[in-house]
């Protein structure tokens, strides 16, 4: 910072000599960037120059990067930052101008603030050296409230004195941008008030661009499909969409030519037109023929001669909104990749009408699964670089040219645009590092760069990129989104010179991109297993017949991907039936994601790669363990990365990136990293994870449940196996009931008349009613009911459950956890006590030679407790942690060989220790001074020891080994 400072005091100083000839109108923009600005921020310790960053495709300050303002002329961004290696997404902007203009106007501050927000950076800097004004764009440009938006500002003077100089450097020099500096600030900054701020004046304000797009394109489509309906009265709810849709598309396509300056402004004059709808029609028509692909193809609605358009004013104020020169939205500088997400939440919506209404609603899955949840950009592009990244490392552009890449559940295009971007890259790195293979209908070169010519760009789309939707919409919006980022860096005079070829600028995509359910094939229809099957709705295909050139050759090279994640239960019946019917690793209640695991899997050609994030419940759970076999024989693991539990915005959900080989020798070891879950990241770096270890796949596929631990080290996983040696599971020993279910959905009855079969006191009112016990009944090794609740054992219980479970000798289970470490709590009883759902019930089987107090010592256990947390929990939770009843089933108890006296001596002196324990739980409970308490309180964690001595003894554990599971507790 010191060296920074007197660099920039030496600077101030030669303004300071010259200023008069500074502040004249006659010295220019251009001037004050490489007399000061650039030699300020390079005082910062930014690469201006690019004295350092020779490699113009990894330098870390763009100058001039292109940006569209309002108008028809062209403008760039004067400089925007980025930190390596991640050169997509800018940190800052900086605008400069002359010093002889005041920057405190609403037009340069409307601007800046622009560029910022359709970049989604925080801050922006509006500079002349002479003032250095920092401005909040993290919400919605508005040039009336624009000079709202300054966060503070300096004179250049203030830079000569130390402390207000630092206070720059510490957010904008490179080391503190490194750090988090912007980030930091803008969390600091409150959401912009004022009047308009409060009383709404200004809609969308405090939105980001994409909730505020987002927000505008609903309008949109109610106003269209309101106006549409009423011209056009025999329009059903999907042709209405399906209308809707398209013209919604041809606008943001249009704008986003315009802005990029690949096509001269038109849609701002349509509003002067005589008819705004017809002169929009006859712009896609001229359009058609350039473009073709699928955004300006005829349509079989809008473009009939019987359709009848909206009303002219309604439309031309919507083109005049999305194309006012004071819009915020700058479709140059919005990513494809937030287009993206804003489609992906537009397309969980749907039209519906009825003869006098029209309304947009949610589709019933996005109902179902509480919304869509839009994949976060860096989590897109980690898996794409772990999978095609690394497939085609090293690869020329003629080995990949045959190389086939897919999303089989695309929805608007998200991963499969970042497929694309990746193969861009490198196909621009490759000619940039061997010259000598440049072709010219290839590459050319733009400001110093190699550019991909729209031919090239057009070849990789077409041999490249694959995926499947069951929503036609989604594949549509996939086909924008594609042809988007195919004209990403385009000009008007590549776009001119593309058309001399007298080719089509776009391609047809309608064979890479298509519409059909991957988990569904065409042998439904045959055959009287599923009659009466809507095809409309379940859409079946085979991927042979979608893709017949990838599959001969074996597959493809690399599947990626975010799958739908729908519990099985609220599917289609018949779907469910199918899936149980052709899927082996379909079982009990699983979510759809595994069935899309299992179909994505088969779909890959040898040495291809997997790429998913999915909830992580298949790594453990019960009913995922045919397809974790299926995994651990025929994969192998590469990465396994649990993120922490926030990565989807407004949802909680413990989620992992999975990435996969199909190899055949699958005994590699495995990275496996796990975050907090309650850390917050933006991006995946291994080093700010909790954890980072390495597996091997052999330790998984030796487990009995081959559960795939993330937590346990080499030396747990040892332990783990040993533990397992001369026991048998529990399911050996016992019987296993779930707690019984109060009642099901009223059966026809008031909610007040069910509440009035359960009384919460003292009392009861006929013989039916039975103690219930509650969770805090249940206590490590003693079960005491609170005589506080009782629940009549009758007629309307859900689920009664055979009344054994509650009558016999038994253990209660309570399914939350507790302590720190978390600990089973399991309780003995022999009174007729009821539980609900809070708690599993075990009793001995018949021919059981063990005691079940042998059990019940064995569950409470600090090694069985330490055995469970690390196969079965996930150890970066500490709250509102379970035990499965599954899991419980296959703990390992050890084996009593009755006929060995040492075995039964063990078992014995257990038992007996039991007994003592639950005499002093006893008088514990019942104790009336604090010296009892204590008393009895000493007497049983003496016995806890004793007991945990014992069970280490009848295990075989070393020293080392007690360490071990004594020492992570």
């Amino acid at each position: 910072m010191q060296q920074a400072f007197q660099a920039i005091k030496r600077l101030v100083a030669d303004f300071k000599a010259q200023e008069a000839a500074y502040l004249s109108p006659h010295y220019q923009e251009q001037q004050v960037r490489e007399d000061f600005i650039n030699k300020f921020f390079a005082a910062l310790g930014w690469d201006v120059t690019h004295e350092r960053q020779k490699n113009p495709y990894e330098q870390e300050v763009h100058i001039e990067n292109r940006v569209k303002m309002a108008g028809s002329s062209q403008r760039r961004a004067d400089y925007a930052f980025f930190l390596s290696p991640n050169f997509r997404d800018p940190k800052f902007f900086v605008e400069a101008k002359k010093p002889s203009r005041n920057l405190a106007n609403a037009d340069d501050y409307f601007q800046a603030i622009r560029y910022g927000w359709n970049a989604k950076t925080p801050l922006v800097v509006l500079t002349d050296f002479e003032e250095f004004h920092i401005l909040d764009c993290r919400f919605k440009p508005n040039i009336n409230e624009a000079l709202s938006r300054k966060v503070e500002s300096f004179h250049y003077s203030d830079f000569a004195v130390e402390d207000k100089f630092a206070h720059v450097y510490y957010l904008f020099s490179r080391e503190a941008v490194a750090g988090g500096s912007i980030e930091k600030r803008a969390a600091e900054l409150p959401k912009p008030r004022g009047k308009g701020g409060q009383r709404g004046l200004f809609k969308g304000e405090l939105k980001a661009v994409d909730e505020a797009f987002l927000e505008e394109l609903d309008e949109y489509r109610i106003t269209l499909a309101k106006a549409f309906k009423k011209a056009n009265e025999k329009l059903e709810g999907e042709e209405l969409t399906e209308a809707v849709q398209r013209v919604i598309d041809r606008l943001v396509f249009i704008r986003f030519l315009e802005d990029k300056g690949i096509e001269e402004k038109a849609i701002v004059g349509l509003k002067g037109q005589k008819s705004a709808w017809r002169a929009f029609v006859s712009l896609c028509k001229r359009y058609e023929p350039k473009y073709n692909g699928l955004v300006f193809k005829s349509n079989r609605i809008l473009d009939n001669n019987v359709f009848e358009p909206s009303e002219d004013k309604l439309f031309a104020e919507i083109c005049e909104e999305l194309a006012d020169p004071a819009s915020p939205y700058d479709f140059n500088q919005i990513p494809i990749s937030i287009l993206g997400s804003i489609y992906e939440r537009f397309l969980g919506k749907v039209v519906h009408c009825t003869d006098k209404r029209v309304k947009v609603e949610e589709k019933p899955e996005v109902r179902k699964a509480g919304g869509v949840y839009y994949t976060p950009e860096y989590i897109v592009r980690y898996i794409v670089k772990e999978t095609v990244g690394m497939l085609i490392e090293g690869k020329t552009p003629a080995e990949i040219a045959p190389m086939a890449f897919a999303d089989i559940a695309c929805g608007s295009g998200s991963f499969l645009i970042e497929v694309y971007a990746q193969l861009l890259d490198h196909h621009v790195r490759y000619y940039q590092a061997n010259p000598e293979k440049v072709k010219i209908e290839d590459v050319f070169e733009r400001d110093g760069k190699l550019q991909l010519t729209l031919k090239k760009k057009k070849e990789i789309l077409l041999n490249n990129i694959y995926g499947v939707d069951i929503d036609f919409q989604a594949t549509e919006v996939t086909q924008l989104s594609l042809y988007l980022k195919l004209l990403e860096d385009a000009t008007m005079s590549d776009a001119h010179q593309f058309g001399l070829f007298k080719e089509t600028i776009l391609p047809d995509l309608r064979n890479n991109v298509v519409c059909g359910n991957s988990l569904v094939r065409r042998d439904m229809l045959e055959g009287s297993l599923f009659p009466d099957v809507d095809e409309s709705k379940l859409k079946p295909m085979n991927f042979e017949d979608s893709f017949p050139k990838i599959m001969k050759r074996g597959g493809f090279d690399a599947v990626v991907g975010n799958p739908p994640w729908i519990d099985i239960k609220g599917m289609d019946p018949k779907a469910v039936d199918y899936y149980f019917d052709k899927y082996a690793t379909v079982e009990n209640r699983m979510n759809i994601y595994a069935v899309f695991f299992q179909v994505a899997l088969s779909l890959l050609k040898m040495d291809g790669l997997f790429g998913y994030i999915t909830p992580s419940s298949y790594t453990t759970q019960s009913s995922y363990s045919k397809l974790r076999s299926l995994l651990l024989d025929n994969y192998s693991f590469v990465q396994l990365l649990r993120l922490p539990d926030n990565v989807f915005k407004n949802v909680v959900a413990e989620t992992i990136i999975s990435i996969l080989r199909h190899e055949k020798h699958n005994q590699r070891d495995v990275n496996v990293v796990v975050y907090d879950t309650k850390q917050k990241i933006d991006r995946i770096d291994h080093n700010e994870a909790k954890t980072s270890h390495r597996v091997r796949q052999g330790d998984w596929k030796e487990d009995n449940e081959r559960v795939i631990s993330l937590f346990v080290d080499k030396e747990g996983k040892q332990l783990i196996w040993k533990v397992t040696q001369k026991t048998k599971p529990l399911i050996n020993y016992c019987e296993f009931t779930l707690g019984l279910t109060p009642y099901d959905k009223y059966k026809g009855h008031t909610k007040n008349q069910i509440d009035n079969r359960i009384y919460h006191s003292n009392r009861k009112t006929d013989k039916t009613f039975k103690p219930l016990l509650s969770g805090k009944n249940i206590t490590r090794y003693l079960v005491q009911w609170d005589q506080k609740e009782w629940i009549s054992y009758g007629k309307w219980l859900g689920a009664p459950r055979d009344i054994k479970f509650f009558k016999n000798e038994r253990i209660l289970v309570r399914q939350i956890l507790s302590g720190n470490p978390l600990r089973i709590y399991a309780g003995y009883t022999k009174e007729e006590y009821y539980n609900a759902q809070i708690a599993f019930n075990i009793i001995l089987r018949e021919n059981t030679f063990v005691s079940i107090k042998y059990l019940l010592a064995l569950l409470n256990s600090s090694l069985m407790n330490w055995h469970h947390r690390n196969k079965y929990l996930d150890q970066t939770k500490n709250v509102f942690q379970k035990i499965l009843i599954e899991n419980a089933k296959q703990l390992p108890i050890r084996t009593i060989n009755c006929d060995d006296p040492q075995d039964k001596s063990r078992h014995d002196q257990i038992v007996k220790l039991v007994e003592q324990m639950l005499e002093a739980k006893e008088k514990l409970s019942a104790a009336k001074t604090e010296a009892d308490t204590n008393r009895f309180e000493m007497r049983c964690r003496t016995l806890d020891r004793q007991i945990d001595e014992v069970v280490y003894e009848l295990y075989g554990l070393t020293e080392e080994e007690i360490e071990i599971v004594e020492g992570k507790e």
